[in-house]
């Protein structure tokens, strides 16, 4: 279970700065202004985690045509198909 995030006032972050860099090695620490969490300090390990899991939007006419042929003639395996029941849009009496 990951770690609850460290609440904290930015003043106290300026003031004990290595100490705070230290804690969000081990958890996320949330700094506070005016009582409201606007930053997040996570250690680089975490930041590189999370940016591997990000998501690249390309459009289909940005695609080489051998990519686009594979998506275009792509079948799904018949576990799958035997699934479509599960998105059927009919009511159920």
């Amino acid at each position: 279970m990951p770690e609850p995030i460290l609440e904290v006032s930015a003043k106290d972050v300026a003031n004990r700065f290595g100490f705070y860099t230290d804690e969000a090695m081990q958890r996320p620490v949330g700094i506070q202004r005016h009582g409201t969490t606007r930053i997040v300090m996570i250690s680089l390990n975490e930041y590189e985690r999370l940016k591997r899991r990000d998501r690249q939007v390309i459009r289909t006419e940005d695609l080489d045509d051998e990519t686009l042929q594979a998506l275009m003639n792509v079948q799904a395996p018949p576990e799958s198909i035997a699934l479509n029941y599960l998105m059927d849009d009919t009511e159920t009496g």
